[in-house]
């Protein structure tokens, strides 16, 4: 099978320190480091390719459950149990704001392309959009359309696409002010974009990925053999969009085929539950985390 030989499988580094569950691991725009948090209420930054911690971020009263850098590395944001968004200066480890409105624990975020604005996902819910630039810690829009727990959120140059335990991925076109509802009829736990904008992954609580179309909504295709029943365990494509990646409750990490959904490659990268799965930008290179208390780095 040549073509998981180009797949990476090789555990390169192990990124202790962290105490207790590590709940997100994420790569930089251009990958050459990496944030994770955790159980632990902190964030840490990495060199995951020397295996080297450079900073640790403490300020979160609960546990940190995302966390995403901006383009220039500059600024982070993240968010968890004690329902507010930190907007960071990474730099100084200084929080530069806390976005408070979410009536409970606060599960994902991400800025958008140019940095100026961060959404969140929260329990509340609801999808709340925060405006970096301005000095309020008032929402500038709240999205509550959905019918439990937001779980994931992903952003397009134009749209705001959030995945929920009620079953749903909605797709609100911010220009059009429009909204569109793809229900799969299972908990969505995570939610991924391809690479070239075309698809979104969906990870289900019925051990299912499914991958759909972006603009129809249509069911492309199911993948299938990992276990994600009870946690939030992470779903990605890699960078060239031709295999799609799953962590599992049982420690396993699969790679499938996007176009057949064959499993090419899986193999253990945990002794437990891998909470997130995070793919280079450029390379062949990946980010596992777990509730062992660890972040791996695999590479081909």
């Amino acid at each position: 099978m040549s073509a998981t030989t180009e797949l990476p499988t090789k555990e390169a580094n192990l990124l202790k320190g962290h105490e207790g569950a590590v709940l997100a691991a994420r790569f930089n725009g251009d990958g050459n480091y990496a944030l994770t948090c955790g159980k632990d209420r902190t964030i840490r930054l990495w060199n995951p390719h020397r295996g080297i911690l450079i900073k640790t971020y403490k300020s979160h009263g609960r546990e940190v459950r995302d966390v995403h850098v901006t383009s220039d590395n500059a600024k982070f944001c993240s968010c968890g149990g004690d329902r507010q968004v930190y907007y960071w200066d990474v730099s100084t480890g200084r929080v530069i704001r806390k976005f408070r409105g979410h009536d409970g624990e606060v599960n994902a975020v991400k800025f958008n392309d140019s940095s100026a604005v961060v959404v969140s996902a929260g329990f509340d819910r609801s999808l709340r959009v925060w405006d970096c630039r301005s000095h309020s810690v008032e929402p500038v829009q709240i999205i509550d359309t959905f019918l439990d727990t937001v779980m994931s959120v992903v952003l397009t140059k134009t749209e705001i696409i959030g995945g929920s335990v009620d079953g749903t991925v909605r797709t609100f076109d911010i220009r059009m002010g429009r909204e569109m509802s793809d229900n799969l009829g299972q908990p969505v736990n995570c939610i991924s974009i391809s690479n070239d904008g075309n698809c979104v992954l969906a990870g289900c609580l019925d051990s299912t990925l499914r991958l759909l179309d972006r603009t129809t909504g249509e069911l492309l295709q199911v993948y299938k053999g990992h276990i994600s029943k009870s946690f939030k365990t992470d779903c990605c494509l890699t960078n060239s969009d031709a295999h799609v990646i799953g962590g599992s409750e049982d420690g396993m990490v699969y790679f499938w085929d996007l176009v057949d959904a064959k499993v090419v490659s899986k193999f253990r990268a945990h002794d437990l539950v891998v909470t997130s799965v995070s793919y280079h930008p450029k390379e062949d290179c990946m980010l596992t985390s777990s509730v062992d208390g660890t972040v791996r780095v695999w590479k081909k």
